[in-house]
């Protein structure tokens, strides 16, 4: 590794302290009031998060050859995914949820006629939809009964903790918005949110996808619900917590 490059690593590894503090301050002063319910110690685990694999993506690309220039895009890609199977690990409930939920993303963009371009967009959006859950609100999901209001909110605060790990990474910025409201319902359930097709059409799709498998999956409150029931409950919820426009295509998930 050339020397330039192990000097740049090693002194981001000691000042990455410092460098969380000083980042942690940035974000709260330029995020405006999306990060309030965000604790400094969730906020600084998803800094830490990104800060890791900035690390990663270093050290690979200096330890490689000169003639050779790795996929950034695709080289975190791969780290995700690890962090994303670590996460839904931590729940027999959502094992492989993640996995599952790309494979449903995938199919309703290629059912609505999506370019190549925006689907391999979509599908990745989809794999970090969920990397907020890094935070506390992964818990939540452990209780043996149905969440309160306020649980809920705290759970969905991963939207928020999701968005603003991403932000600061250039090939990933225009996810944001995806990220930030794939759990908006699409009549905005009395929330000062975005609603219906304000929503980007990314999120609105990844909303049906998680709650189509989400429902297929048993819970610590309730088992697992067969395919006829999931889709009897995204019919109910059409033009209130789903895109009326895309659930008629939930009918073709398997």
């Amino acid at each position: 590794m050339p020397a330039t490059s192990q000097t740049l690593i090693s002194f981001l590894e000691d000042s990455s302290l410092s460098i969380l503090a000083d980042a942690a301050q940035d974000v709260r002063a330029n995020a405006g009031p999306s990060l309030a319910g965000v604790s400094d110690d969730d906020l600084q685990v998803a800094l830490y998060t990104v800060l890791l694999k900035i690390l990663d993506t270093l050290r690979e690309k200096a330890e490689a050859p000169a003639e050779y220039t790795p996929d950034v895009r695709a080289l975190f890609l791969r780290n995700t995914k690890r962090l994303v199977s670590f996460i839904d690990s931590q729940s027999a409930y959502t094992a492989s949820h993640t996995e599952a939920v790309v494979r449903h993303v995938v199919r309703i963009a290629s059912l609505l006629k999506m370019t190549d371009a925006q689907i391999d967009d979509l599908e990745y959006a989809a794999w970090i939809h969920n990397i907020g859950l890094i935070n506390q609100s992964q818990k939540l999901s452990l209780l043996p009964r149905a969440l309160s209001q306020d649980e809920l909110k705290a759970a969905r605060n991963h939207t928020v903790v999701g968005a603003e790990m991403i932000r600061p990474i250039e090939f990933l910025s225009h996810m944001v918005p995806i990220v930030r409201y794939h759990h908006t319902r699409y009549d905005g359930g009395g929330q000062n949110e975005l609603q219906g097709d304000a929503i980007p059409l990314g999120a609105r799709i990844i909303m049906l996808a998680d709650a189509y498998q989400a429902m297929l999956e048993p819970r610590a409150y309730r088992p697992a619900l067969s395919r006829r029931d999931a889709l009897t409950e995204i019919q109910k919820g059409s033009g209130t917590q789903f895109d009326p426009s895309l659930v008629p295509v939930a009918n073709e998930l398997n």
